[in-house]
């Protein structure tokens, strides 16, 4: 046999225990083997090592040398790997942070909270964006690893060929309403009630909002009269409770309910889709999984605080949300 690191181990085990019974259970091995063994390393070293008697072993002269050194090599492993685990954990400390991005919104919140439970917060940096556009030129430039953004049909973004992506749902836009608006009193609204309108809006952006505002008021025999923009929904809020606007508001959003109503619209012409994008460089798909089904289960979690929302999802609006994508 060849002497082995594990052998020199066994040697000390022995010493330490004084008897072979005693070493063999703290080796969780049989006294035989035991036994046997210490044979074996004792013909590889050139001799006994032990003195055995009925009260037990001890080393002899040439043991005790032997020993010596195998205490001083056992001694200087364990500094070895230990040192080596040090030196590791503070790479992983070290180790560039995870980079998760969104755009300002409740889908940011939940991404950044699935992140929490999944990732060690000193290795989790966030950049919630206004723009989307900056937002999907960051991961295409590997300058973001994991982000959370909206998505309108038939205007991808252009998040670059290395990043991978993931529909989460889709997401209906419901309108806001002055609460004293003639069609506050409806339990949904069509689109097409809404032509003689006047809209707030977010300003135009590389998400195509206007642009599918546009095709899907067009698709409901009417273009939509743009009036006012604002990236601020509170804003939005106060010119549509003075009945100078309507808005569409993303349900799963915290609107401000003073002097207005949300209502869905029918048959679900305007939505978008939610989607999950990682570098698969910085991002191990097993991490990727774990925050889409965290976030998933986040966002209906969300739904049931919306009662109206809520409502809808339960009269057909699941179906429509987590079913296949047209």
């Amino acid at each position: 046999m060849h002497l082995e690191f594990r052998h020199l181990r066994v040697l000390l085990t022995v010493a330490e225990a004084g008897s072979i019974r005693g070493a063999a259970a703290r080796l969780q091995l049989s006294q035989p083997a035991t036994s046997a063994q210490l044979k074996r390393i004792e013909h590889e070293l050139g001799g006994p090592l032990f003195i055995r008697s009925a009260e037990g072993v001890k080393p002899n002269e040439n043991g005790q040398y032997v020993l010596r050194c195998a205490r001083d090599l056992v001694l200087g492993f364990d500094r070895l790997r230990e040192h080596a685990r040090a030196v590791a954990e503070t790479d992983r400390g070290t180790a560039a942070p995870l980079r998760a991005g969104g755009t300002a919104g409740p889908l940011v919140s939940l991404l950044i909270s699935a992140l929490f439970e999944l990732v060690p917060e000193s290795r989790l940096t966030i950049d919630a964006r206004r723009s989307v556009h900056t937002l999907v030129k960051a991961l295409s430039q590997s300058k973001c690893d994991i982000a959370v953004f909206g998505e309108f049909p038939g205007f991808p973004l252009p998040v670059g060929e290395s990043v991978v992506t993931r529909t989460l749902l889709r997401e209906p836009v419901f309108v806001l309403l002055a609460e004293d608006h003639p069609l506050a009193r409806q339990e949904r609204v069509s689109l097409s009630d809404l032509s003689d309108e006047e809209w707030v809006m977010p300003e135009a952006d590389e998400s195509g909002v206007h642009a599918y505002l546009h095709l899907t008021c067009q698709s409901a025999g009417f273009s939509p009269r743009i009036a006012h923009v604002t990236p601020d929904l509170s804003v939005a809020q106060i010119l549509v409770a003075g009945r100078r606007a309507v808005c569409g508001v993303w349900p799963s959003a915290d609107v401000p309910a003073q002097g207005t109503v949300q209502r869905p619209l029918v048959d679900v012409p305007f939505h978008r889709r939610l989607q999950l994008a990682w570098n698969p460089e910085s991002v191990p798909p097993e991490l990727a999984d774990a925050v889409g089904e965290r976030l998933s289960a986040a966002y209906l979690s969300l739904v049931r605080e919306r009662p109206q929302y809520l409502a809808w999802w339960a009269d057909g609006g699941e179906e429509f949300a987590l079913g296949a994508d047209g």
